[in-house]
């Protein structure tokens, strides 16, 4: 009885899932990297912007739309001659993450944070 569990266990360690857990601990990852190598890693941000503090906030940003597949029923009373059909489906799902990289005067990550619904990554 215990070997399915462990291996359904061992199965789900191999796996992995992607969680926004594991976003969090891959973005903090970078406080204290130079920019130079977040750059080379993450590619040029979407935007920079000066923080109040003087710093600079490096931003990148994806977003993803699914629509869903739509299909309708038919409904029919042969009794009463009467039917009707109910469509279901067809709706966009949007999926967005903004990731934010506060860098100093020398030019290394101080800060790290994010937002959005879709912010997820696989264990490292």
């Amino acid at each position: 009885m215990k070997r399915p569990i462990f291996f359904f266990g061992v199965l789900g360690l191999l796996c992995g899932c992607a969680t926004t857990a594991n976003y969090k601990k891959a973005v903090h990852s970078w406080v204290g990297a130079a920019a130079e190598a977040l750059v080379g890693s993450w590619g040029y941000p979407a935007r920079t912007f000066t923080a109040p503090n003087g710093n600079t906030v490096y931003e990148y940003a994806s977003s993803e739309s699914y629509t869903t597949s739509r299909f309708t029923t038919y409904q029919y009373n042969p009794q009463t001659g009467t039917g009707y059909a109910t469509t279901y489906g067809g709706d966009t799902l949007n999926f967005h993450c903004k990731t934010y990289f506060e860098v100093n005067g020398a030019k290394k990550v101080v800060k790290a944070s994010f937002k959005g619904n879709s912010c997820k990554a696989n264990a490292p």
